[in-house]
């Protein structure tokens, strides 16, 4: 049983507790500075989990005008589908 996490681009994070997977935001408390992790989702499913974090991170990337056009589009997709590969690598490694 994991409570490390993995940081995915400084927004979210994911760990492994009792099999299956969390994710949750990153917040900064910008007066305090302290940093919580409140729990978004939790997957039993590795692939599903990996979906709806490519998703949100690009939704994200085009809320803050990092996406302008399809093009870099498909470049984002691609580095976020990347980032959780790594990400989930770890996570596994961790467990194993």
């Amino acid at each position: 049983m994991s409570n490390r996490r993995i940081i995915v681009k400084n927004w979210y994070a994911v760990s492994k507790l009792n099999g299956s997977f969390v994710l949750a935001d990153v917040k900064h408390d910008k007066d305090t500075g302290a940093v919580s992790y409140p729990t978004v989702a939790i997957y039993s499913s590795e692939l599903k989990l990996i979906s709806d974090l490519i998703n949100l991170m690009v939704k994200r990337a085009i809320f803050l005008k990092r996406v302008n056009n399809a093009n870099e589009l498909l470049k984002e997709i691609n580095h976020c589908g990347e980032l959780c590969q790594t990400a989930m690598n770890k996570i596994n490694n961790i467990e194993g």
